[in-house]
């Protein structure tokens, strides 16, 4: 048993099996802090019912979100006929969800009045690239009619309550609109001056 033991100490005593010991100890001690820690910021298991803020104003909003231990930000507005200017329409996430405290909900207030969006040119864009321009800004109502013209598919105007508008002319946002589109098969006169326009072109010069 002596030897064994005497086996042993040496093993424990060599410097290079107790920096290893150490680094294992260590090693284990900062895992378990980490973990620790981790748990306690991010609160584990613990989460805050969203309260409803839908149709109030933003500072009543405020008042019940901070009491709560939640922020907001405002990520959109729109406009409403019969809506309330500044109340609150939507909220994300929705009332009753299960979130933790210090999150951020993202609220959608009724515009105080109709957003002016300006329309581009788009006279002699094609059919799909202004109906795509237009979606991208909000306007989705658009009712397409075809008048005579010598190219299919090119826009020729685009009216609002049958006015044609012009270029970068405001309007409200998702208005309907009214697209005259070429429907082809129309020739084009040629332009060149015939030997009868000359002569009679001349006849007044005369």
């Amino acid at each position: 048993m002596s030897k064994e033991k005497n086996i042993i100490v040496r093993i424990l005593t060599n410097i290079f099996v107790k920096n290893i010991l150490l680094i294992g100890i260590v090693s284990i001690l900062l895992i378990v802090i980490v973990l620790f820690a981790l748990n306690s910021y991010t609160k584990h298991g613990e989460f805050i019912k969203v309260p409803s803020v839908k149709g109030l104003q933003v500072e009543e909003a405020n008042g019940i979100l901070k009491s709560s231990g939640l922020s907001y930000e405002i990520s959109d507005s729109l406009y409403q006929k019969e809506g309330v200017p500044g109340a609150i329409i939507e909220q994300t996430p929705k009332e009753n969800s299960n979130i933790k405290a210090g999150r951020t909900i993202f609220l959608t207030i009724q515009a105080k009045g109709e957003q002016m969006i300006p329309v581009p040119e788009l006279k002699d864009f094609s059919r799909r690239q202004a109906e795509a321009q237009l979606h991208s800004l909000g306007f989705k109502n658009i009712l397409i009619t075809e008048v005579p013209s010598a190219y299919a598919g090119i826009v020729v105007s685009v009216s609002y309550k049958g006015r044609e508008l012009t270029p970068n002319q405001k309007i409200p946002k998702g208005a309907p609109l009214q697209m005259a589109v070429g429907a082809g098969g129309v020739e084009f006169q040629d332009s060149i001056p015939t030997i009868e326009d000359i002569n009679i072109e001349e006849s007044f010069l005369e």
